[in-house]
């Protein structure tokens, strides 16, 4: 747990939108690993939602 806090204080430092950006990955970031680690079956509406999810981090980067 303390690396995660050490990558996160270095992505802040680096560059405050970049973490920003980094924050909105988490809920897609969990699903994966809930899918893969747990076998949770992800609805296809939550797959639509992590679209618009990345799509806005990609449209955020330019």
């Amino acid at each position: 747990m303390g690396v995660t806090f050490l990558l996160w204080y270095k992505a802040i430092e680096s560059d405050v939108s970049f973490a920003s950006n980094l924050a909105y990955l988490v809920p897609f970031l969990s699903l994966v690993f809930i899918h893969f680690l747990v076998g949770e079956e992800i609805a296809p509406s939550t797959i639509a939602g992590l679209i618009l999810i990345v799509g806005g981090i990609i449209i955020g980067k330019k």
